[in-house]
């Protein structure tokens, strides 16, 4: 089941920003976007209840809600769940990967080189284990500085040039300020006698309103054939916000091509939100036959969310960004194409929920070291 999810006004998803009642009404809360996958796995499991069977309101009962959708906000059961991915003009699009480097020549940022790993690995508190991006020897250089960029995005054609270690042209890439722009909201309280406004319950949050050619396509599976489908509107995100939920009409998927299986290296590039898995050894993404030398990274998001049954929040949990890239030397080159399904692979925890979804590509290339 391929689905589409359209704004009917705007949207608020919000970060792990705390929000209490005794912190200042106009500290404000910072909206987000695109959702955690948690946030549309949701909607989509409480839209999917409602059509086949649930009221509601109480706990799921039935025995066959529990065994196909999950019980719990961790728990999707039998389904299996890609998503959500921006899509622009009904084609998807991905924040630029963190090691496509550039700089702005004046007419906007525009991307010149690939990272790699650097030959020798840096010794550290951890011992010599890690080995830092470098850029090429630069070809023009400028007095401008070279960077990445975290207000851009690429189309799928665009990411398929970065796997095989080419650089994105001007038309793959996407303004974030294309996509959609924030919205200040301010809130209140009422008292539920009197209707009038509670003194001092006053708060203000973001919104996010998409551009009309914006969407968020999920595609989910496992959802038994002689079920009801979702094809109207639903609720999603903060303050209940509605979502039109449509079929994608995605005619070839998403997709890429995996690296050959003679090669050494891979690289990985997340395109959803990869959540560490803390039982894990090592990085905590636990990629099959492959070993991690190198990264492009930012700081993890700190991604909660809220338990509807014991009514409290989620604990906060590490994860890479969109975009994060990894460097990896393939110890065992068939267990990794093993666990590749259209050069995608699943890294982390709560893949079936939509976590850790990954590109994998063979370029750049870089000198190995065993």
């Amino acid at each position: 089941m391929k689905l589409q999810l359209s704004a009917i006004d705007t949207w608020f998803f919000r970060d792990s920003t705390p929000f209490d009642k005794e912190d200042s009404s106009q500290a404000g809360v910072v909206g987000m976007f695109p959702p955690y996958p948690t946030t549309v796995a949701g909607a989509i499991r409480a839209a999917l209840a409602r059509r086949n069977g649930w009221d509601g309101r109480s706990p799921w009962r039935s025995e066959e809600l529990v065994r196909v959708l999950g019980d719990g906000p961790m728990s999707v059961g039998r389904l299996r769940i890609t998503g959500p991915l921006v899509l622009y003009d009904g084609g998807p699009v991905f924040p630029v990967s963190r090691h496509v480097v550039g700089r702005d020549r004046g007419g906007g940022w525009m991307p010149e080189a690939l990272l790699r790993p650097g030959p020798d690995a840096v010794a550290s508190d951890l011992g010599a284990v890690g080995r830092l991006p470098i850029a090429p020897a630069d070809p023009a250089p400028t007095t401008a500085a070279i960077d990445t960029s975290s207000a851009l995005w690429v189309t799928l054609t665009g990411l398929q040039r970065i796997l095989h270690g080419d650089l994105p042209g001007a038309a793959d890439l996407v303004p974030e300020r294309a996509l959609w722009a924030g919205e200040a909201r301010v809130g209140i309280e009422r008292a539920a006698g009197t209707h009038t406004v509670v003194e001092g319950a006053l708060y203000s949050t973001r919104h996010v309103r998409p551009d009309a050619r914006v969407r968020l396509g999920v595609v989910v599976d496992g959802v038994p054939p002689d079920w009801s489908t979702i094809d109207d509107v639903i609720a999603l995100g903060g303050e209940s916000r509605l979502a039109a939920c449509e079929l994608w009409p995605a005619r070839d998927g998403v997709s890429f091509d995996a690296p050959p299986r003679d090669a050494q290296t891979a690289v990985v590039i997340a395109l959803t939100p990869v959540l560490f898995d803390t039982t894990a050894p090592g990085s905590g993404l636990s990629l099959p036959g492959a070993r991690i030398v190198s990264a492009c990274i930012d700081r993890p998001l700190r991604i909660g969310g809220w338990d509807s049954l014991a009514r409290a929040p989620l604990p906060l949990r590490n994860a890479a960004a969109p975009g994060s890239v990894w460097f990896c030397q393939l110890d065992d080159p068939d267990a990794f194409h093993a666990s590749i399904t259209n050069g995608l692979v699943r890294a982390g925890a709560a893949t079936a929920m939509g976590f850790g979804l990954c590109a994998t590509g063979s370029a750049p290339h870089w000198e190995t070291v065993r």
